[in-house]
Parts: C-alpha cells; sequence; structure tokens
C-alpha cells in the first residue's frame, strides 16, 4: 500500500473517532429498509443441469462461458503432507482477472464519516444482504453479460465526483478460488449529496452501525468486513 493510502487512513480514523459522540449505532432505520425491499425482491433462482444452462460450455475438461471471461470450473490435484490428507482431487473456480470491491465514503456536519452500503440479492442466497458500494469483476465491468454496467461505475471507474483514497489487493479464498485476488478501494465523494447514491437500494452507514449490524445474523456480506477491515 502507498504511503499517501496510510495517510489517508490516519486522517479518515481521526475523523471517524472525532463524530464518535454524536454517532448513533441505531439500526432500526436499516433494518426496516431491508424488510422493505426484500419484499420487493424478484429474482428467483432455481438448480439445473449444466446442459441447459444458456450460453455455458462443458469441453475440455472444464466449464466455462461462452466468452471466455466471467470465470471456469476446472480441476486440480492437490498434495500437502501438512493437511488432514496428504492429496486429493477437487473443483476449483479460476477467475484470473479478480475483482474489485469499493465503498464510497462521504463527510457530512450532521452524521460525520459514512459508508454507502448496497442493499442486493445473489443467485446463491434469497436473503437481501448488506455489500459494500460496489461488487464488480472486470467481465461485468466490460458488460461481457450485455447487460447494465454495475451502479456507482461513474464514480469508481471514471472517478467522477470521487477520489480513491485507499486500496489494497487481498487474496481470495484459496480453497475455492485458483490464484484470484480483489482490489479493495475506498473511494471519498467530493459532493456528499451526490444524485448517483440515491437510488433506493443504497442506504448511508456509520461505522458503529455497521459493527452491529454484524452482530445480527445473515444482514452482512463478507467483503464488506474485508474493505473496512482497512481502518
Amino acid at each position: 500500500m502507498k504511503k499517501t493510502y496510510y495517510k489517508n487512513l490516519e486522517i479518515l480514523r481521526k475523523k471517524i473517532e472525532k463524530y464518535k459522540n454524536f454517532s448513533s449505532d441505531n439500526i432500526s432505520k436499516l433494518i426496516k429498509k431491508r424488510k422493505s425491499l426484500q419484499k420487493k425482491e424478484t429474482m428467483i433462482s432455481k438448480r439445473c443441469s449444466i446442459q441447459n444452462l444458456k450460453n455455458w460450455r462443458m469441453d475440455k475438461g472444464k466449464i466455462y462461458h461462452k466468452s471466455n471471461q466471467f470465470f471456469s470450473v476446472e480441476g486440480v490435484k492437490v498434495k500437502n503432507a501438512r493437511r488432514e490428507v496428504k492429496k486429493w482431487d477437487q473443483l476449483i473456480f479460476n477467475q484470473p482477472h479478480g475483482g474489485l470491491l469499493a465503498f464510497v465514503v462521504r463527510e457530512t456536519k450532521k452524521y460525520g464519516i459514512e459508508f454507502l452500503l448496497c442493499l442486493r440479492s445473489e443467485p446463491g442466497d434469497k436473503n437481501i444482504k448488506f455489500c459494500p458500494s460496489f461488487s464488480a469483476t472486470k467481465s461485468n465491468m466490460n458488460r461481457a453479460h450485455g447487460g447494465k454496467r454495475t451502479d456507482l461505475y461513474e464514480i469508481i471507474i471514471k472517478k467522477k465526483g470521487a477520489k480513491i483514497i485507499a486500496k489494497s489487493a487481498q487474496n481470495e479464498e484459496g480453497a475455492r478460488f485458483w490464484r484470484k485476488r480483489n482490489e479493495n478501494w475506498l473511494v471519498q465523494l467530493k459532493d456528499p449529496h451526490n444524485k448517483l447514491t440515491k437510488k433506493e437500494n443504497f442506504v448511508w452507514a456509520n461505522i458503529w452501525q455497521i459493527k452491529r449490524l454484524c452482530l445480527e445474523e445473515c444482514m452482512i456480506n463478507p467483503y464488506v468486513k474485508t474493505i473496512l477491515f482497512m481502518i
């Protein structure tokens, strides 16, 4: 990590402490917001055979997307004398370009330092979670799926009205991913009321509220903790 980022993080920590006395850890509004969006949730996921998946192929010993983007599922043979089993075979995800995870940060006189949480569900989980402001792989950002750009693309990638105050690359969980790394960013807004952050599935929260959410069951996406651990 660059020295500038260390300095920026120290400034951010001091500001968080400065506002601590009047920063509430009440999460009732956040919980209410989540329940409201959960009632409107329209995602439907059902398990099916690989042969019935559109644009996905199973060939040459692996499963992959026809664009050769996103990820592939491959086999690995493992040897490790220090583990419970000395050798084994398993499937593993190969996503060489990794992902980008970011929190948008703002400072206001009324609420101090806040982080923008994104409320969303994932295909393998029916429950809406509090997630980082921005989560995307390079394939998503390149719109390999043929859909829309990830929300906040203009702020995070184009840096419109914002600046990176810290970033750090971290390895993904190695039991499931083949040498994958994610970039973790903190991006501060110049205008704390940027209109791009006003979508229904976004909500601002301070660090104390996020800590409280971590005590609730099945509400926080694990990447929230990964990014904010920099602070």
